[in-house]
C-alpha cells in the first residue's frame, strides 16, 4: 500500500512485481486487493459536477471492412467505453481544506437510464447537480433538488459559479493515468482503477489562492494544491477500509466482500 499512495498516478502491476519479488498475475491481485480498500462508498452531497467520457482507442483496420464513412454513422465502429465521472467540489477555497470526492463507473451506453441508474447509486437527491446541456442530463437533472448546466455548444464554459471543470479535470486525470501508467485497462475491471483514481484525487489540500487574469482580462481566484502525504493517506485508507472482509479463496486468490465492487 505504501509503494501505491507514495507514486503520484499510482503503480502498474508489473513495476509492483518487481518491487515486491513477486509474478506479475500475483501482484495484479494484491494491487486491486490494495486498490478496493480506498474505495468510497459514501453517497456524494453538495454541489455535484457530472460529465462523461469514453475509454480506449480507435478500433484496428481492417482492409476487407467497407470505410467507416464520416459524420455520425461513422461513430459507431468504435471500441471505446463510456463512462461516467462525477466530482464533489470542495465546500470552500480557504487554505487547509481539502478536495471533494470523485467517482467514475463504466456505463453500458450514454442513455438517460442507463446514465441515471449510475448517478442515482452515487449522488443524493438533494444535492445540487452541475452539467453541460446533454439531453440525457437535462433529464436526469429533473431528479435533483437543483441543476444548472453550462451551454458548450455556444461556447459557454463558466457562467459564474456554473461550470464542470471540475470533473473535466477528473476526466483528463484518469486517461492520463491510463495512458501513463497501466497503458491499457479492461472494461470489467475499470472501476478498480477508477475507485484509486479518486481516492488520490480526494487526497489533496489547498495551500493557498493566486490570482489569474483570463483571456479576456478578467481576474479570478484559483486554489493551490497540495498532495496529502503518504503518511497520512495511509490512515485514510484504512478509515474507509473498515467492515470489508479480505479472505483467502480455495485456489488459493484473493476474495474481496465489499459493496462497491465485486472482485473475486
Amino acid at each position: 500500500m505504501w509503494l501505491l499512495l507514495q507514486s503520484d498516478k499510482g503503480l502498474s502491476s508489473v513495476r509492483l512485481a518487481e518491487a515486491l519479488g513477486v509474478s506479475q498475475p500475483t501482484a495484479w491481485r494484491m494491487g486491486h486487493a490494495l486498490r478496493l480498500m480506498g474505495a468510497r462508498e459514501n453517497m456524494l452531497a453538495g454541489t455535484v459536477e457530472i460529465d462523461h467520457f469514453h475509454l480506449g482507442g480507435r478500433p484496428r483496420k481492417n482492409p476487407d471492412d467497407p470505410p467507416p464513412g464520416r459524420g455520425r454513422k461513422g461513430q459507431t465502429n468504435t471500441d471505446k467505453t463510456p463512462v461516467m465521472a462525477m466530482v464533489r467540489r470542495p465546500t470552500d477555497v480557504m487554505p487547509g481544506t481539502l478536495a471533494g470526492d470523485a467517482r467514475a463507473a463504466v456505463v453500458t451506453g450514454l442513455s438517460a437510464r442507463a446514465s441515471e441508474r449510475v448517478i442515482e447509486a452515487q449522488i443524493e437527491s438533494g444535492a445540487h447537480l452541475m452539467s453541460d446541456e446533454w439531453k440525457a442530463f437535462m433529464a436526469i437533472g429533473e431528479s435533483f433538488a437543483k441543476h444548472e448546466t453550462v451551454k458548450h455548444s455556444s461556447g459557454e464554459y463558466v457562467r459564474d459559479a456554473v461550470h464542470v471543470n471540475s470533473v473535466e479535470g477528473f476526466n483528463s486525470r484518469v486517461r492520463r493515468t491510463i495512458a501513463g501508467v497501466f497503458h491499457h485497462i479492461s472494461p470489467q475491471h475499470a472501476d478498480l482503477y477508477f475507485h484509486a483514481i479518486g481516492f488520490r484525487w480526494s487526497q489533496r489540500v489547498v495551500t493557498g489562492n493566486v490570482i489569474r487574469k483570463t483571456g479576456h482580462g478578467r481576474e479570478s481566484v484559483r486554489a493551490l494544491w497540495s498532495r496529502v502525504p503518504p503518511a497520512l493517506q495511509l490512515t485514510n485508507v484504512f478509515r474507509t477500509a473498515t467492515g470489508r472482509q479480505m479472505r483467502r479463496s480455495p485456489d488459493g486468490g484473493i476474495i474481496i466482500k465489499s459493496a462497491v465492487a465485486v472482485f473475486g
